[in-house]
């Protein structure tokens, strides 16, 4: 049986990047046997997607979804925080 395929919105296309950034982080799915690797520069990559869709739709967001990815956007962050970095990895903004 086929899960239903949800409405394409602004909502779903957030949870869709949160989602890919938390499996980068090696959080487990639920559907998924294994935990996936981490991978801190994919995490980062797409909590910086959200955080590219937040500004490209600023004034043109309701307040709940405003809201929903401001706070999608602070919980990711916060995880990415205590990613490590792979050895060798250069880790935040190079001069």
């Amino acid at each position: 049986m086929t899960p239903a395929v949800p409405e394409a919105s602004l909502q779903a296309l957030m949870h869709l990047l949160a989602e890919q950034a938390l499996l980068a982080m090696g959080v487990p799915h639920p559907m998924m046997k294994e935990v996936p690797p981490a991978n801190p520069e994919a995490a980062r990559f797409y909590v910086d997607l959200l955080a590219v869709l937040k500004d490209k739709t600023e004034g043109r967001r309701t307040d709940s979804e405003t809201r929903e990815l401001e706070d999608i956007l602070y919980g990711l962050r916060m995880r990415v925080m205590d990613l490590k970095a792979a050895p060798g990895t250069p880790v935040g903004p190079q001069s």
